[in-house]
């Protein structure tokens, strides 16, 4: 049952509250990076270099921002 809770509050900034932009952007990137470095790799076409690590950048940028964030607050409420 608590798995549940882990998917559901994985795009969220705190748990139960509103959903993270900087996350779900940055799951997007991430996974359409995945995509396209898999289907390079499988030579179904060739991706740009320079498209594909920026992509790779953004994607790991947005997703580690929102890390810092949690880490640098105090949750004593």
């Amino acid at each position: 049952m608590a798995q549940a809770h882990i998917v559901k509050d994985l795009f969220r900034d705190e748990v139960g509250g509103k959903y993270s932009s900087k996350k779900i952007w940055g799951f997007v990137v991430m996974a359409l990076v995945c995509v396209s470095f898999a289907l390079d790799g499988l030579h179904f076409y060739k991706a740009n270099e320079a498209l594909f690590n920026t992509m790779a950048i953004m994607g790991t940028t947005l997703i580690g921002l929102n890390g810092m964030k949690g880490m640098f607050t105090k949750n004593g409420k």
